[in-house]
């Protein structure tokens, strides 16, 4: 694991939080808040890519069961996502996916990219602490979250974030690439993202 960029994530953690109660209590639109929270968080992991010379997520095959888990992981995503975009008028749900695009790609790029470069198969426990690290910094979010109508809340979120991790960093390490985790991501994104639009009573304007 890259320490630097582990300890500047840890940091992070507690700054992004104060700038999303911020942002919770400005006065902004629920969703027009989340959105703007986390293009910032965007631009701080895009910051550290740059810095670090970025990171690819071209797809590998990870092996047999874990591209059946993969295949399975995706075609559910994809079929509880297409309701949520579906009850968004064409330029929210353009909207909703490109977000997705940006959170899914940006995230994988950094917690299973840039984050853990060297990792492989055989160092399967090195990969623990930054699935932690990526469950733990989606408990900042609760600042915004809280205004939104989403079941769960915070805590949903924050257990989604282990289990996803988990999945992500294994598929990472079977296949040497953070690319299947970025597919993965993308659409988890697009379809929260899409629903949250739908539930906030935001699906013509955000």
């Amino acid at each position: 694991m890259d320490r630097r960029l582990a300890l500047a994530a840890v940091l992070a953690i507690p700054v992004l939080s104060a700038i999303f109660a911020l942002i919770a209590a400005s006065g902004l639109r629920p969703l027009s808040g989340a959105l703007l929270g986390m293009s910032f968080y965007w631009l701080l992991l895009a910051a550290a890519l740059w810095n670090r010379g970025g990171w690819s997520l071209c797809p590998r095959w990870p092996g047999g069961r874990l591209a059946l888990a993969f295949g399975g992981t995706a075609l559910f995503l994809a079929w509880t996502g297409l309701p949520g975009l579906a009850a968004l008028s064409p330029h929210v749900a353009a909207l909703a996916i490109i977000a997705g695009l940006s959170n899914g790609c940006l995230e994988e790029a950094f917690w299973r990219g840039a984050l853990v470069p060297r990792l492989g198969r055989r160092h399967w426990r090195a990969g623990i602490a930054p699935v932690l690290l990526f469950a733990l910094w989606h408990v900042a979010p609760a600042m915004l979250l809280r205004r939104l109508d989403l079941p769960g809340g915070a805590v949903i979120m924050a257990l989604a974030a282990l289990f996803f991790g988990a999945l992500a960093m294994t598929l990472r390490l079977a296949s040497g690439s953070a690319g299947l985790g970025a597919i993965l991501h993308v659409l988890a994104s697009i379809s929260v993202f899409a629903h949250a639009a739908a539930i906030n009573g935001t699906s013509r304007f955000p």
